[in-house]
């Protein structure tokens, strides 16, 4: 029979005691001899009388059969035939002859039934008995064949619950290792559960470190503290672990002598000998291995590797599992305070224009993302003045937006005590050369508006010129200077535009003009400038009339920047 690890196995495990009676009856009937079935510490079974239920199954044939022949007693001594599975002894047969040596060749059938065995394969192991009925050899190598197909039933029988037991216990390792809320634990109970599912001595779970080249233990079971510290085991030494993560698994018969170990003597010192390792491997990228140790030289059936490759790839899958929980969790704390800081910049960002007399206000500010990097606001200064501010940083998301907090405290705090806008802007230059990249410019135009003087007078940063709607016809606003943040020793200049009634000033991002349709077509400055030349009414209708032409431009494409207006109306 095959062997695999020793069980402590009984006869009746595996073949219930009715079932060895009727065994034992048809045998005895067919071979004519006297039989009982014992368990391996000779202990009955069986017994020796054919029961009720047998003997008037057997009444209905004999009646059909002529009167049995008598011959002579025949002495002889007993004859027994062990069952062994698994190497095991499990139980006996044991046969004394009758008179009559004599084989029914009409009972054969029910035997082979119960046999599991083809009536004329069982006719063929008989022929011998058949032909000479009083050969004695016949009827004991009849007796082993018997022996031999009930051990075959049970190791049968065995199989089947060994597989039923390793499906299970996968099962119920996937069930547990899809809970990736403590990965240890999971892991912990997975290396516990191949030792007892596997039968082996020892089971651990190694992770790749690449950046260390080590494979670190993770999870362990019945290994000493003293053998896990024996020292690291390098990735690009390992020559066991690197054919288990490229072939799936790689197997030592013997750690002392196996020259690939990487530490022989240690092993022999904890008692191991053969060793298993699977290779764990995520989405193609090897993450670790699971491994398993024996007290003695034992060799792994494909069955067995099968299941264990079946445990890795699980918890290979629960490590990945984990991980992007973990990243999961830390985007939701990161997605918290981003949620945060947006309200903050929100408080920021002018909830409505101010109202003053000798203008009308109006703004739209539409951000790509949560966090945006554009910046307008606007800013009360003595005398009826206003503060118009438009920006636009490098870049997106949250740094744009930390630039654009930075921005927007310097300018603040420098309006407030200096009185030229052109020094205002040279100091703000001056605080981001400091204190940015220089991949972190920003294009600015700050405008101070006189509402009684009717004058503008503005630095433009590098910004997109202002536009002018004046008699029907749209112009730019001349004037220019280096973006802030690129050279900390650049000097600016401001310029004047006395304004007149019925004039509207339109300050917009880059977002606007860079808005693209499907056909990857920008929206652009002429239809911008096309836009507010049909402007009319209000200084908000104005900014929505611009807003809806660039949003009938680009459907739904996705907007790739920030988007913000400002619009003064002269009344």
């Amino acid at each position: 029979m095959p062997e695999v690890q020793r069980d402590n196995l009984q006869l009746t495990d595996f073949m219930d005691l009715p079932t060895l009676q009727e065994i034992q009856d048809s045998f005895a009937a067919v071979a004519n001899v006297r039989a009982v079935i014992t368990d391996a510490q000779g202990n009955l079974l069986t017994q020796p009388t054919p029961t009720r239920a047998f003997l008037r199954r057997q009444q209905a044939i004999e009646e059909a059969q002529a009167a049995e022949e008598s011959g002579p007693q025949r002495e002889g001594g007993e004859y027994v035939a062990p069952i062994i599975v698994n190497n095991q002894r499990l139980g006996t047969i044991r046969m004394s002859p009758r008179r009559d040596g004599a084989v029914d060749e009409a009972k054969l059938a029910p035997l082979a039934a119960r046999l599991n065995m083809d009536v004329k394969d069982l006719k063929a192991a008989l022929a011998p008995i058949l032909r000479d009925r009083n050969t004695r050899p016949a009827a004991i190598q009849f007796l082993f064949l018997l022996a031999n197909a009930i051990a075959r039933l049970c190791f049968q029988e065995y199989q089947l619950r060994k597989r039923i037991e390793e499906l299970t216990a996968v099962y119920n390792l996937a069930v547990m290792l899809s809970d990736a809320r403590d990965l240890n634990r999971v892991l912990q109970r997975t290396v516990e559960m191949v030792v007892q599912v596997m039968k082996v001595k020892a089971s651990s779970i190694r992770l790749v470190d690449a950046a260390r080249d080590e494979l670190v233990i993770r999870a362990v079971h019945n290994l000493s503290t003293e053998y896990l510290n024996k020292g690291p085991i390098r990735l690009s030494q390992a020559a066991i672990d690197q054919e288990a993560l490229e072939k799936g698994y790689c197997y030592v018969a013997d750690m002392a002598s196996d020259p690939r170990v990487q530490y022989p003597q240690e092993s022999a010192r904890e008692g191991i000998v053969s060793f298993l390792s699977v290779g764990m491997r995520s989405k193609g990228k090897p993450i670790g291995v699971l491994r398993v140790y024996t007290a003695t030289k034992q060799h792994f059936t494909q069955l067995q590797i099968d299941m264990l490759r079946a445990i890795a790839a699980q918890a290979a899958a629960a490590i990945e599992n984990a991980r992007l929980l973990a990243e999961t969790i830390e985007a939701e704390a990161l997605e918290k305070q981003v949620r945060m800081a947006v309200e903050v910049q929100q408080r920021m960002v002018p909830q409505k224009p101010p109202l003053m007399r000798g203008v009308d206000l109006a703004s739209v500010y539409v951000p790509c993302f949560g966090l945006g990097g554009d910046l307008y606001d606007f800013i009360p200064l003595a005398g009826e003045n206003v503060g118009l501010v438009v920006a636009d940083v490098a870049g997106k998301g949250v740094p744009a937006s930390l630039i654009m907090a930075s921005v927007r405290a310097a300018l603040r705090a420098h309006v407030d005590n200096i009185y030229y806008l052109y020094e205002v802007i040279r100091r703000v230059n001056e605080m981001l050369c400091r204190d940015t990249k220089p991949s972190e410019f920003v294009t600015l135009f700050y405008g101070v508006l006189d509402t009684v003087n009717r004058r503008l007078t503005y630095c433009n940063a590098g910004h997109p010129p202002p536009l002018l709607l004046r008699d029907g016809k749209v112009s730019e606003l001349a004037g220019g200077n280096l973006v802030l943040g690129v050279d900390p020793s650049e000097s600016y200049t401001q310029s004047i535009l006395d304004l007149r009634s019925g004039d509207f000033l339109l300050l917009y991002t880059d977002g606007v003009t860079d808005a693209m349709n499907f056909q990857q077509e920008m929206f652009g400055k002429d239809r911008l400038m096309a836009s507010l030349a049909r402007g009319g009414g209000s200084a908000d209708a104005v900014a929505q009339n611009i807003l809806w032409d660039v949003r009938r431009f680009a459907g739904l494409n996705q907007r790739s920047d920030d988007l913000t207006l400002i619009v003064a109306r002269i009344p």
